[in-house]
Formats: structure tokens, sequence, C-alpha cells
């Protein structure tokens, strides 16, 4: 409903405060990237990804699909300040994104996520 009308910051704010997480999903993260952005607005995508950011710690899907964008701008800055935030959630994969853009930032999401192997890459190149 809200979708439909256009209402992306209520939607974020409904999928943000949904108990469990339920709706934090990569569908909803589709949803939101299929949505026209308004004009004078953030897009959709990014105040789904704001509202979170100011409320919670990003999930895994979160985390990589929030990043992806943020690496193309080349604004490394922002993904280091919400690492040391606790704002996203580390994982390999995540790890492997950043690594072909920031190595000593790749080093620090394979270290809190206890990727030990990745870590002995990094410092090995």
């Amino acid at each position: 409903m809200l979708f439909g009308q256009g209402q992306y910051s209520e939607a974020a704010k409904v999928a943000a405060s949904a108990p469990k997480g339920i709706l934090r999903t990569p569908q909803t993260i589709q949803r939101f990237q299929q949505c026209p952005a308004q004009p004078g607005q953030a897009s959709p995508l990014l105040q789904y990804f704001s509202i979170l950011l100011e409320t919670s710690q990003l999930n895994k899907a979160e985390s990589l699909e929030l990043a992806r964008p943020v690496l193309q701008q080349g604004r490394n800055q922002l993904l280091e300040k919400w690492l040391v935030e606790g704002k996203l959630e580390c994982s390999e994969e995540l790890g492997d994104l950043i690594k072909a853009h920031d190595s000593t930032l790749a080093l620090s999401v394979y270290l809190r996520a206890n990727i030990p192997q990745k870590v002995c890459q990094v410092f090995c190149n």
C-alpha cells in the first residue's frame, strides 16, 4: 500500500520496525531498488538504508547492498565510519567486495567477521 502511494520513507520505517526483522529481507531491498525516485528526494533505497542506519545494525544482505553503490562512488570513508559504529554486519562476502577497492578496510571486515584465512591473504599480498 505505501509503495503504491510513493510513501517510501514510511514504508522504510515499517520495514525497519517490523518485529524480529521479518521485513528486512533481500526481497524488501529489491522492492526499494525498483521504486522510481521522486524529484528532489533521495532514492527510495537510500531512504530505506538511512532509516535502518539511524535505528539499528544492517544485516548481511543490507550491508552488501549498501556497500556496492558506496564503493562505486568512492566513498570508502562512509563504510569505515559505519564499521567503527558497528552498523554493518561483517562477512566474508562484504570483505571480498571491499577488497577490490580498499584492502585495509577489507582487512578490518575480515577481522571483525573472524575469517582468519582472508586476514592472512591480505597480509601476504
